[in-house]
Parts: structure tokens; sequence; C-alpha cells
């Protein structure tokens, strides 16, 4: 019997390593073959799911090399998620998740309900911002009538617009976050933003127009058609950009808001930041050639004593981190602390009241 019992003893001990292979702590583990299988069917799946998400980004990539080689491989991808009908669930999926996938026409606009509508106006409330004439500061807003600020641009206003609504008082304010990534003024054919701020004023009709665009401008500039127009590092390229940046303007106080555009930050990636100075000279010109448009220099007001980039803030005897590991976007520190900075300008330029915003952080 003890002999026999030792048999099994050893043959037991024998089997433990396959069997520990097999089971951990009660959880049957998966060869490695079958691993790696799981992992490229669901990475075809992903990729089958969004190419067309994919495809539309490298659309709105710069012209080059990169951009020739991505549409190469996801333009025959994206067109097989099209005809499986997997497209769809994907643009169920972002607009569950609050984004919009455009339109197929390459219109690319919000959905109506992403735009709130603003009240109907009251033909004898004299506060009704809509209308109101040059040099006129911003209406005195009421918890019964609010005022209307909407923020619109790239990622960076993606940003701003979720964090502003910690600065704006929401008894008095509604803030309308419209910002959209990947997007600018030099490709209308992928984002057409002078469309898209001519229906904000119409269905939202802001008081204030918060602006934070162009970090992905540092392209050719294309029409509506995808066909170019002025090529980047050209000598038609400043005043081409400049006029859009004023149609833009005008568009968003066409029905008498106030604009405050702030301009791009200084980039932790030099290579960027001679552009991103050129650019905001335009547009700081722009809005000093335009009615009811102030001026924000980010640029200045977030870099270091020398003069370059810097990740953080000095207030009083504070230091603060306010921007990303991406050396471009701001935390939600900065974010909060750039949204307070635009209201005490729109304040001090345009008569914002202060009971709207919070003075600190």
């Amino acid at each position: 019997m003890s002999e026999s019992r030792g048999r099994d003893e050893v043959a037991s001990a024998a089997h433990a390593p396959e069997f520990a292979t097999k089971v951990l702590y009660g959880r049957r583990l998966m060869p490695a073959g079958r691993v790696l299988v799981v992992l490229l069917v669901s990475l075809l799946t992903w990729t089958l799911l969004y190419a067309p998400a994919l495809k539309r980004a490298a659309e709105a990539s710069p012209i080059g090399t990169r951009r020739t080689l991505s549409l190469a491989i996801l333009t025959p991808i994206a067109a097989v998620s099209d005809w499986i009908g997997l497209d769809q669930l994907a643009d169920t999926i972002e607009r569950a998740a609050g984004h919009d996938a455009g339109r197929p026409d390459r219109a690319f606009v919000p959905p109506p309900e992403d735009i709130p509508v603003a009240p109907p106006d009251d033909p004898d409330d004299p506060d009704d911002g809509a209308g109101d004439g040059e040099n006129e500061p911003i209406r005195v807003p009421t918890p019964e009538r609010k005022l209307r600020v909407a923020i619109v641009g790239d990622s960076l206003a993606a940003g701003l617009g979720y964090f502003a609504e910690r600065v704006f008082r929401p008894r008095l304010v509604t803030v309308s976050g419209q910002g959209r990534i990947s997007t600018g003024l030099a490709r209308p054919d992928y984002f057409n933003w002078p469309f898209t701020m001519r229906r904000i004023v119409d269905r939202f009709d802001p008081d204030l127009v918060i602006v934070m665009l162009g970090e992905n401008d540092h392209q050719t500039l294309q029409d509506v058609h995808g066909n170019r127009e002025e090529l980047i590092g050209t000598a038609g390229w400043p005043p081409a950009y400049r006029d859009r940046v004023l149609a833009m303007m005008r568009i968003a106080t066409s029905r008498g808001a106030k604009v405050v555009w702030a301009g791009l930050p200084i980039p932790a990636d030099y290579r960027l930041g001679e552009h991103s100075r050129r650019q905001n000279d335009l547009i700081e010109f722009a809005a000093s050639i335009s009615s009811d448009v102030v001026y924000f220099d980010s640029w200045n007001r977030f870099r270091d004593p020398a003069g370059g980039y810097t990740a953080y803030y000095r207030e009083g005897n504070r230091v603060i981190l306010i921007r990303e590991g991406d050396g471009l976007h701001f935390n939600a520190v900065g974010y909060t602390l750039v949204a307070r900075e635009i209201a005490k300008l729109a304040a001090e330029e345009f008569g914002l009241s202060p009971r709207t915003f919070e003075t600190e952080i």
C-alpha cells in the first residue's frame, strides 16, 4: 500500500508543472497561439469598424507621402466596412459617445442636437442680445434669460469648452462647447467651419463666442471641394489664411455677439512654433480690424520668463502645472485658467458682468 501510494505521489508530482501551466489560481490559461489569433481578430474587427473614421482623419492630414499611403491602405478597408454595414455600427457608437461621424457628402457639420436651440426672442425684452450694435456691452443676464456662450474650434477648444463650465456660473450662463478635433480653417473639404459657425449663430444665437482654432492649419489651404488654393510656405498663404479668419469673425458677430479669439499657445515642439507664431500675428491683425472682436494672447500669457515653452504657470506664490505631456494642450487646471482669463478679458473689453464667472480657480 505504501509503495503504491508513493508511485502515485511521484506521478502526481511529475504532472504538476503541466497542470500549473493550464490552471493558475482557478483560471485556465490560453495557449500563446490562440492568444495571438484572438488579438489579430480583435485588431481586424476594430480596423473594419473604424476604417471610415481613420480614413476621414487621413483626409484631414497635410498633403504628402504619409497621407497618400494612409489613404491607399484605408480606402479599400473603408469600402469593405461600408459594404458589410460595420461603418453604421461604428457611427452609432460614436454618436453614443458624443461624437459625429460626418456626412457622406463631406460637408462635416455637427448634428442638430449638438447645438442647443436658443429660447425664442422676446421683442419686448430690451436686454435681448440679438442685433446689438457695435461697442455696446454684453447684455446683463438673469436666471430667466441666461447669457449664451459658444466655444468653437479644434481640440484646444474642445478642452476649453468642457472646463469653461467650471468658470462660468450656470445660474446665469449657458455654455455650448462646439470644439471638433482635427479641424481647422485650412481644410473646409473635411470640416467646413464657416458653415458650422453660421449654424451655431442661427440656432444658438450666442452673446459671446470664444474661438480657439488653428493648431491643424500648418498645411496647404484647400477649398470645399478639396482643390488646392495656396501652398503652405508661399507668399499667398498668409493673406488667404487671414481672409478665412476674417470670414469666421464676420459670421460669429453677424447677430451681435462679441468674440474673444484665443491665439495658439506656445508649443513645446519648436518646429511648429514659428508657424504658430505667424498664425497668431494674422489672427491678431484680423481681430484689430474687426468690430466686436478681441484677441487673447495665449502665447505670451503662458510662456516662461525667457520667452520659451513652459508647462508651468506662476500665480502668486503658487507654481502650477497647466500643460499636458504632449507639449500643446492644457490640462484641467490649465483650461480652467484659460477660461478665467478669457472671461476677465471679455469683462474688460465688452462689459461682461463679473457675476457671470469665477475670478479664482
